[in-house]
């Protein structure tokens, strides 16, 4: 993947680099400055893939452009808007990059730390709360065709400005990874890497990789089962029988049965 983007580093003469929030397969996520938008903080998505196929880096790109022009289609207010594509040289490789906004707040997963281990985790009303505001978003980009693929308590952020659950890190630029891989391991018959977390994820997403619009709220509800108990799905689910089993953990509303 090469060495990371060192901080203070322009791309574009436009983004300065302040640091790095994160790293996947085929590259890394930074947070920076847009010195053409009086320093507002930005995200940069880095799509940087060690192909050894130029026929398949020239595939990637393509596939890469025309998942970013689907988000940057998306405008509702508790998405990141996407903002812009383009492309760096960096090393002698060519880096292809997203930029969108930046969200400031904490992720579901970073509210829920200091909770566990206390009776209540996340309440009742609590989570409730965050299916109303969110379910509309997941209407949305679903009228939309777009399939998030990895809903879960890390990829919401409650927004500090007013509160409000934003949906992040969509995986459509994740499943690029596994388009690709599908290219690079055809010959080989090497299977790819599939989307999604365990337990968050329908099973029919974790072993052949189909999503549906359900596959999304299949992870809102595992979401709200891991809010509302402290535990992780995979404490949650009877691994003979394949069933959920939370009853136990919780106690809940008559009309509350997500599963």
């Amino acid at each position: 993947m090469g060495i990371p983007i060192s901080s203070g580093t322009i791309l574009r003469n436009q983004y300065s680099i302040i640091r790095q929030l994160g790293q996947g397969g085929f590259g890394r996520t930074y947070l920076a400055k847009d010195l053409y938008r009086f320093e507002e903080l930005c995200v940069l998505k880095e799509f940087a893939p060690q192909l050894q196929s130029q026929s398949v880096w020239q595939k990637a790109q393509e596939l890469f452009e025309r998942e970013a022009k689907t988000l940057y289609q998306l405008q509702h207010p508790q998405i990141p808007q996407f903002r812009e594509l383009f492309r760096e040289t960096l090393n002698g490789q060519i880096h292809l990059f997203v930029v969108q906004d930046y969200i400031a707040g904490s992720t579901y997963r970073e509210l829920l730390y200091p909770r566990q281990g206390q009776t209540n985790r996340f309440s009742e009303a609590e989570v409730i709360q965050l299916l109303k505001q969110l379910l509309p978003v997941l209407v949305y980009i679903h009228s939309r065709g777009v399939i998030h693929r990895d809903v879960a308590p890390d990829n919401i952020i409650q927004r500090q400005s007013d509160g409000l659950p934003v949906l992040i890190d969509f995986g459509g630029v994740k499943q690029l990874k596994v388009k690709v891989e599908e290219l690079e391991t055809a010959s080989a018959g090497i299977p790819a890497t599939l989307i999604g977390k365990r337990g968050y994820a329908p099973e029919e997403q974790i072993q052949l990789g189909l999503v549906y619009p359900h596959s999304d709220l299949y992870g809102l509800a595992a979401t709200s089962l891991v809010l509302l108990t402290g535990k992780e799905p995979q404490a949650l689910i009877d691994p003979n029988q394949s069933q959920w089993k939370w009853r136990q953990e919780v106690s809940l509303s008559p009309n509350w049965e997500p599963f």
